[in-house]
């Protein structure tokens, strides 16, 4: 069987510049001068205990809501599938989301998501930011870039933020921190269950190495700062010490030490590996951690679409589930908000002769979270008969982003200041909470 990537659309197909992107979010690191009120003095009274949590499992791609969340068997949309009951009486998922069916109680299940951008790159942009990029004066920052602003992690030298499996090569690019600066960059790992790449071993050796390096680097830094806006540098040597920190930091990416029936559990898979490493760093006070199933556009299935889809799905459904079960097990799923989530959905028409597939639909598509104490077992929104149109309830990404800010206890029409310009973390303070989750 193929790799995912050659389902995807070709990069011509999204004539949208990454290199936009990449320039803003690069644009978000120490070069960039006026951060207003983001490093005042009170900003470290926030790093408070934090009983907050968040995974984000991001399906890049675009995952099909026919196959997941709101299967229509029996219609000329429907595709091969079948779907199964869920444990809500009435719902029924795909067929290869057993696991999640099982749990479908514990979770909120969007139906009636809507949007208008079709383009991964600014459609992704869009569902991790809340910011349309054409809209911006500032790079917007991802959306958990501004959770560890507003609430970082609470031991100190502990990352408030890790992003695992995110190399946007080949895919989806990653939003970074934007106007925040490179203090809010997430900590990147390359997936598969690893840590940071090039971390070197931890010993005492090895600590006494870096803080001689360390200490002359801030002597050149210092020097550097010295009549001048000392805020123009005071994020990148928060990311030298954010090293300093992980070398302190023991074992907190050792999956290893993890029983080996968790490996069995979760599935032998990067994507398992993955949530496993999650679980792990949200246990040891990494408050916000984003997975990027597989790499790339994994789900855009414009062919081979039904054959890919059973062992994507299957996959996706072995990690997640697993990983719902830990967090409840494990007394952590009242205080984590799990988000399970791609840019958009697709097509109710099936496309293509011999290896059909479906295209970039955003008239109306699923996704699902659930746990931080939310209210459960809800589903929310419906589509018709055939998955063509909204029923009721529409929910935009504005909405969605309102809805997770007030359950992390963020006010989601909050205002930053860059450049002496007011920025709410929500576009335009666009939406409302869906309160019915409360």
């Amino acid at each position: 069987m193929k790799s995912p990537s050659t389902d995807c659309c070709p990069s011509h197909e999204h004539a949208f510049s990454r290199r936009a992107l990449l320039h803003g979010a690069l644009a978000g690191g120490a070069a960039f001068g006026g951060f207003g009120r983001l490093f005042a003095a009170d900003q470290a009274a926030v790093a408070k205990q934090n009983d907050k949590r968040v995974i984000l499992v991001f399906m890049s791609g675009g995952p099909s809501q026919f196959e997941t969340w709101d299967p229509k068997p029996g219609q000329p949309t429907g595709g091969p599938h079948i779907s199964i009951p869920t444990s809500i009486s009435g719902v029924h998922f795909d067929e290869y989301l057993p696991n999640v069916a099982r749990l479908a109680n514990r979770m909120i299940t969007v139906r009636s998501m809507t949007s208008s951008n079709g383009d991964h790159d600014q459609a992704g942009y869009i569902a991790q930011t809340a910011y349309n990029p054409s809209t911006l004066v500032a790079p917007a920052p991802h959306w958990l870039s501004i959770c560890a602003h507003e609430k970082p992690a609470a031991q100190p030298g502990m990352p408030s933020y890790a992003n695992l499996n995110g190399d946007s090569s080949g895919g989806l690019h990653v939003p970074g921190p934007g106007f925040l600066g490179a203090s809010y960059q997430a900590l990147h790992c390359p997936g598969g269950g690893a840590g940071p790449r090039d971390l070197p071993r931890t010993s005492a050796e090895e600590v006494a190495a870096f803080d001689r390096r360390e200490k002359l680097r801030r002597s050149f830094s210092d020097s550097f700062a010295d009549g001048r806006d000392a805020r123009l540098v005071e994020s990148h040597d928060g990311s030298f010490a954010q090293v300093g920190n992980l070398l302190r930091s023991g074992d907190l990416f050792d999956v290893e030490q993890e029983s080996p029936s968790d490996f069995d559990r979760y599935g032998e898979s990067r994507l398992g590996r993955d949530c496993i490493l999650a679980r792990r760093l949200i246990e040891r006070g990494v408050p916000f951690v984003r997975v990027h199933h597989q790499g790339g556009l994994a789900w855009d299935k414009h062919r081979r679409a039904f054959q890919s889809q059973r062992w994507i799905t299957s996959e996706f459904d072995t990690a997640v589930g697993a990983l719902i079960d830990d967090l409840i097990d494990r007394g952590l799923w009242t205080s984590t908000l799990l988000v399970l989530m791609g840019e958009f959905g697709r097509t109710p028409e099936i496309l293509g002769q011999g290896q059909p597939g479906r295209n970039h639909w955003t008239k109306c598509w699923s996704l699902a979270f659930g746990g931080c104490g939310l209210k459960e077992g809800l589903v929310i929104g419906s589509t018709n008969e055939n998955g063509t149109d909204l029923k009721d309830r529409p929910v935009t990404i504005h909405d969605l982003f309102c809805t997770f800010y007030k359950t992390l206890g963020i006010n989601p029409h909050k205002e930053l200041e860059f450049e002496n310009r007011p920025i709410p973390f929500v576009e335009d303070k666009l939406g409302k909470p869906m309160e019915e989750v409360f």
